[in-house]
């Protein structure tokens, strides 16, 4: 039996494509890729930046302002804000115009030294190895990110500990339902129906219900979970994807905390 990497709960596979396997934890329901493939991180480079993220940088910017506005409604005054996987350094650009004092975090060399390169301070770490005083932030941010992470829970705790009393976190991840592991599994016969579930890059695969699970302590009080509709690129069209847009449209869900 395959424990849940979250929880520790047993699991039932619930789509396999080829040699990759995605199970369904009985407990908290996570859904997560089983084994996970060595260096998974490695797609996040240079190319990888340039083609997703610089090369949209105008429409990737006004759909995260639109994000941004609402999360600052909850969060109020405008103090230190951290960035978790801050890639080309957006939502850094969006906060700072705002009035925000930006930091970012980031694994990727390229990310680090592009948004250096534009005068951004951006830590070179994993979360978990970042050196810094407890309480140091009133808003951390995470999109995009935590569906990526061998250990979510681990980045979650840093979190916790680097956020004050009274700040906020914001999650924003991409939303599987029950429904489009269904769709998946009546298309795996193509080969091709990994990329709908953004397999392997992506390792845990969230609803509603399994990212209320994800285990925030206690001390945290969720304030808003809603399903918004996510950026769409046209560089990922192509004849599988056009099919898939006839049976679905592609949406993240975007949490917002507050700790106690």
């Amino acid at each position: 039996m395959i424990k849940c990497p979250v929880c520790a709960g047993g699991s039932s596979v619930i789509w396999r494509e080829r040699q990759h396997r995605l199970y369904r934890c009985r407990k908290c329901r996570i859904v997560f890729l089983h084994p996970v493939p060595k260096n998974s991180s490695a797609i996040y480079n240079e190319d990888y930046f340039r083609k997703w993220y610089i090369g949209y940088y105008p429409q990737r910017k006004a759909y995260i302002e639109k994000l941004f506005s609402g999360i600052e409604q909850y969060a109020g005054t405008k103090g230190k804000m951290l960035d978790v996987g801050c890639g080309a350094g957006i939502l850094l650009d969006v906060a700072k115009e705002s009035g925000w004092e930006v930091f970012g975090q980031d694994v990727s060399s390229f990310a680090v030294d592009y948004c250096r390169g534009k005068g951004l301070e951006v830590y070179a770490c994993s979360l978990t190895e970042l050196n810094l005083p407890e309480n140091s932030f009133d808003l951390i941010t995470m999109f995009d990110v935590i569906a990526h992470l061998g250990d979510p829970v681990s980045y979650l705790k840093s979190c916790t500990r680097l956020l004050k009393p009274g700040g906020y976190l914001a999650i924003k991840t991409p939303y599987h339902p029950p429904s489009l592991f269904l769709l998946a599994n009546l298309l795996s016969f193509t080969g091709k129906s990994r990329s709908l579930l953004h397999v392997p890059a992506q390792i845990f695969h969230f609803d509603r219900s399994s990212l209320e699970n994800i285990n925030l302590s206690s001390g945290y009080r969720l304030f808003n979970l809603m399903k918004i509709k996510d950026f769409y690129s046209l560089q990922s069209v192509n004849f599988f994807h056009i099919i898939i847009k006839c049976f679905k449209n592609e949406y993240s869900l975007l949490t917002v905390w507050m700790k106690a």
